[in-house]
């Protein structure tokens, strides 16, 4: 019935007594937001500091808020769109019970790194 190597068709997904049943939690962003923080970075250095680098008209501390503006709006951007198509994808439940059978570290990277293929 289910694809997953930890799931059997009459075993039930056991939540510990006293956790909490939640799909994303403080650690598990926290954990994604690192993830994406990485995959966001590398891009928006690569195209954004030839670009203010050589913008003319701007000093030093106004190139350096320019790109800090930048790397915090598109990372918020990247991450807010992670956990949607993330989300979206957890309509499955193949890929639900195998999300929740992770480990809290295993689904904040799985979160933040959920468009790195695209």
């Amino acid at each position: 019935m289910f694809d997953h190597p930890n799931l059997s068709s009459n075993k039930l997904l056991e939540v510990p007594e006293g956790a909490e049943m939640s799909y994303y939690n403080m650690s598990i962003i926290k954990v994604a937001a690192k993830k994406s923080f990485l995959h966001i970075s590398w891009l928006v250095a690569l195209i954004g500091i030839p670009i203010i680098f050589f913008r003319g008209g701007l000093d030093l501390t106004e190139k350096t808020l320019l790109f800090v503006g930048f790397l915090i709006f598109f990372w918020l951007a990247y991450l807010g769109l992670c956990i949607l198509f993330h989300r979206l994808s957890l309509r499955d439940e193949n890929n639900r019970f195998g999300y929740l059978t992770k480990s809290e570290t295993e689904r904040g990277e799985e979160v933040g790194s959920h468009l790195e293929g695209w």
